[in-house]
Parts: C-alpha cells; sequence; structure tokens
C-alpha cells in the first residue's frame, strides 16, 4: 500500500509537471481547422483561464491516431472581457468551420463555462460537451480578482445563476463531466455538472487531467455519438451502458 504523505507529494510533484508541460504547449495553439480527413462532426477544444488551445495537444493526437476528431478546432480567447463575449465569438468560429452537422466540445475549466454559454444562452449547437476541471459551481478561489472575467467564476456569480437557470437547454446534449481528485482550484461537487456522467480521475490535479490516458478515454466516450434522434452519428459507436459507468 502506497504510503499516504509519500502518495501527496508524488502527485503535487506530478502537478507542477504538469503545470510546466501546459506552458510548455501553449504556443503549439492554432487558429485554423485542421482536417485529418473527411468527417461529418466537428470537435472544438476550449481551454482554460490563461492557457491556450495548444494543451489539447497530446489530447487530440490521441484521439485522431483512434479514429476520432477528423475535423477539430480550438478556441483561443484572452483573459480578458467575460464568458458571454468569449460564447459569442466561439458562436462565430462555428459557424465559420462547420456550418452545418455535428458538433462536440471538450472543454477545460472556465472553457467549460463558456460552452455552456454559447449552448444555454445563445442557442449554439452542441450535440456533446465533455468538461475537464470545470467549475460549474464556482470557485473560492476566483473571489477578489481584479479581472471581470475572474469574477465570473466566484461561486453565486451572476453569470453562474444564469447558467442554472438556462440548465434545460442542455437536455438533449450528451454530457461528461471529468473531475481531478486532487484538483486544488476546483472541487469536486463544482467540476461535476448536474445530469452528467461523472468521471473522477484520481491522482491528478487541475492541469494533469488534461494529460492523463484515462481523461483521454472518457473525452473519447464522451464525444463518440449514437444514431438516435437527438444525437447524430459519429465514427465510432459508443458502447452501451456508458452512462451508468463511473470511471475511478
Amino acid at each position: 500500500m502506497t504510503n499516504p504523505p509519500f502518495k501527496r507529494r508524488r502527485d503535487a510533484l506530478k502537478e507542477l509537471v504538469a503545470v510546466a508541460r501546459h506552458g510548455w504547449l501553449m504556443p503549439r495553439t492554432s487558429q485554423t481547422l485542421r482536417a485529418h480527413r473527411h468527417g461529418e462532426h466537428l470537435v472544438m477544444f476550449i481551454h482554460g483561464y490563461f492557457g491556450t488551445g495548444g494543451a489539447f495537444h497530446p489530447m487530440a493526437e490521441h484521439l485522431v491516431a483512434r479514429g476520432l476528431v477528423p475535423r477539430q478546432a480550438q478556441y483561443n480567447y484572452p483573459p480578458l472581457g467575460s464568458v458571454a463575449e468569449h460564447a459569442e465569438e466561439l458562436s462565430e468560429r462555428i459557424q465559420q468551420a462547420h456550418p452545418d452537422g455535428a458538433v462536440c466540445i471538450v472543454a477545460h475549466s472556465l472553457g467549460g463555462l463558456i460552452a455552456r454559454y454559447y449552448a444555454q444562452v445563445l442557442g449554439g449547437r452542441v450535440d456533446a460537451l465533455v468538461t475537464l476541471g470545470t467549475p460549474h459551481h464556482g470557485t473560492s478561489a476566483a473571489k477578489g480578482w481584479p479581472m471581470r472575467l475572474a469574477r465570473e467564476l466566484a461561486p453565486d456569480s451572476k453569470l453562474l445563476r444564469t447558467l442554472d437557470a438556462t440548465r434545460a437547454q442542455l437536455r438533449h446534449t450528451k454530457l461528461t463531466s471529468v473531475v481531478a481528485l486532487h484538483d486544488a482550484l476546483v472541487s469536486c461537487d463544482s467540476a461535476a455538472l448536474d445530469g452528467s456522467r461523472v468521471v473522477h480521475v484520481d491522482g491528478v490535479g487541475h492541469h494533469g487531467v488534461l494529460f492523463d490516458p484515462r481523461t483521454w478515454d472518457a473525452v473519447e466516450e464522451g464525444i463518440t455519438l449514437r444514431a438516435t434522434g437527438e444525437h447524430a452519428i459519429a465514427d465510432r459507436g459508443a458502447p452501451q451502458g456508458a452512462w451508468d459507468r463511473v470511471a475511478g
């Protein structure tokens, strides 16, 4: 059995490495659509606060190798402005990149709130949404920040009240919440969106969740659309019973 203090130190070191990796990947951002082959659906990656889409590069390459995300794009935004403003720009980006067909969004942290505002308030197309460490119920770490965008992450902010009030707009969207059990910024309860399939990933923090193979598996399952009246057909079929499984 692993010694608890040793495990805590090991997990903290893993998160420091993940933060460094996140910074190293930031320049690998892209503003254009990447089409690896023909595909009828788009996967849009949305980064977190003070990040770029480059952080998704390892995950995206893994999913391409698995035969998914043939058409992918990153939405990059500055750490200023508001969630509403960024959601409006996201809407324009999706319309330009993929005017017709299914849309899947994979979002880290703040990016998940931008995706929800786009879908819930602006009525944007989202067939599947996977959030990673998103503060759906806010984070106390955002209290007292001078930037408006950061303050919107505080518990009981006007933004979060709006998203709570319009939650029903996601009733036809396939939802997955990936929760990092050692996230020091977003609590486990806050990272789990009500009504979503919740996947807990042990031993990783707020940034490490981006690079863990268990997260990639959860994303793969989360963006695989079933051939039902509500969801378009993607390239691969989701296993039966996927919605009932909570992975550790």
